[in-house]
């Protein structure tokens, strides 16, 4: 694994803990290297927990650095824990070759600044859960969405983004989004 994270430029964070969780559908963590927190795993019901957790125990760490967060599983947490990054001023970026999608899409909005390195991939769906198979045939007044739109206003970004989120691919899918839609929709800050 160690091998494979040099060749696709994932070198600069090279650790055990880490190349064990790449690829692998376990729960995020947070790797502290410096002022830095390096994030790789599934959002879940945790997350609010760990983000807590890394602030209070790591109060020097101003920066996340998603290198794959390919989603997650409980919407509710996710911007609850995006809001404690935002409320802390914590920026984002997902390296070069970094992978998030979906949830961690979603997580990586929450950054004071968001950057985004050299062929990265960010990608997006429709949302699904119990009740709602895709959020992208719910009628946009419907409060379902509400909380997102929420969400991305707070943090700076225009609920353009999320009809474009969740009309992309269906929620079994996922679209990449390409460099000028990352602009047009104000995820990169620098």
């Amino acid at each position: 694994m160690i091998i494979l994270m040099i060749f696709t430029g994932f070198s600069v964070y090279n650790s055990k803990k880490l190349s064990e969780k790449i690829s692998v559908q376990e729960p995020a963590i947070f790797e502290i290297q410096g002022n830095k927190a390096i994030m790789v795993g599934i959002i879940n019901e945790n997350i609010v927990y760990e983000v807590e957790n890394l602030v209070k125990n790591h109060p020097n760490v101003k920066t996340i650095i998603m290198l794959d967060v390919p989603g997650s599983v409980n919407s509710n947490e996710n911007l609850k824990a995006g809001r404690i990054v935002r409320t802390n001023n914590i920026s984002t970026i997902v390296p070069k070759n970094g992978y998030i999608a979906s949830g961690g899409t979603v997580f990586f909005c929450a950054g004071i600044n968001r950057t985004i390195g050299e062929h990265a991939k960010i990608g997006v769906h429709s949302w699904k859960n119990n009740v709602v198979t895709d959020a992208s045939k719910i009628p946009r007044d419907n409060h379902v969405h509400k909380p997102y739109i929420n969400y991305f206003k707070e943090m700076g970004i225009s609920d353009e983004f999320y009809w474009f989120m969740i009309s992309s691919a269906p929620s079994f899918g996922i679209y990449y989004l390409n460099e000028y839609e990352l602009k047009k929709y104000g995820l990169i800050t620098s």
